[in-house]
């Protein structure tokens, strides 16, 4: 990442990457019967062990208006590092992929990141990856961090992909940099110390 701070624009999920909901993943399994293990609460691992027939009625109780959803706290250091890129004027985004933004916008306000960190001008929803390149490219984004990589492996604009690895998975794809938390990611961007 040779790129100076100033010329950096973050792009970054919201589901994995600064919200945590791998408490309410596990929780929500449970109902159907599912014992998930902390590893097993990466998107990669864990949409392979929920049946099919439950995704909709899964991703319904974790991301839609229900007090439960709008309980998941932030990814630790997610608050401090986004202060962080502000207070260095380094201009980042949220693109994330929720069918309902409006419940969205609850848990940032919740979390009371929404007004002081992300407004409207700089919050984007799509509905397929794909759509997040199509945004990152149009906002000029150098950097994207997701936690998916099926999503990173469709992000062809952005130069610097991060993989958001909170469950320690990174050795499946070296082509990307990792950060398995918000510290690491500070250091990879080159804003934060080891």
């Amino acid at each position: 990442m040779e790129r100076q701070k100033n010329t950096m624009i973050i792009g970054f999920d919201l589901d994995g990457v600064i919200i945590d909901h791998t408490q309410n993943k596990i929780k929500i399994a449970a109902r159907y019967g599912i014992t998930l293990a902390l590893e097993d609460t990466s998107p990669a691992r864990m949409w392979k062990i929920i049946p099919p027939e439950h995704n909709q009625e899964f991703r319904d109780q974790m991301y839609d208006d229900t007090d439960e959803a709008l309980s998941a706290p932030l990814m630790e250091g997610a608050y401090a590092g986004l202060a962080m890129l502000r207070e260095q004027h380094i201009p980042y985004f949220l693109v994330s992929r929720r069918k309902k933004p409006i419940h969205a916008i609850h848990l940032l306000e919740r979390r009371e990141l929404w007004g002081k960190y992300f407004i409207p001008e700089n919050t984007f929803f799509v509905d397929e990856p794909e759509e997040k390149d199509a945004v990152a490219q149009k906002l000029g984004l150098t950097h994207f961090v997701d936690d998916e990589l099926r999503v990173l492996d469709v992000l062809l604009s952005v130069p610097n992909r991060i993989l958001f690895d909170a469950r320690n998975l990174c050795s499946d794809k070296k082509e990307y940099q990792c950060a398995e938390s918000w510290s690491e990611l500070l250091v990879l961007l080159g804003v934060g110390h080891k």
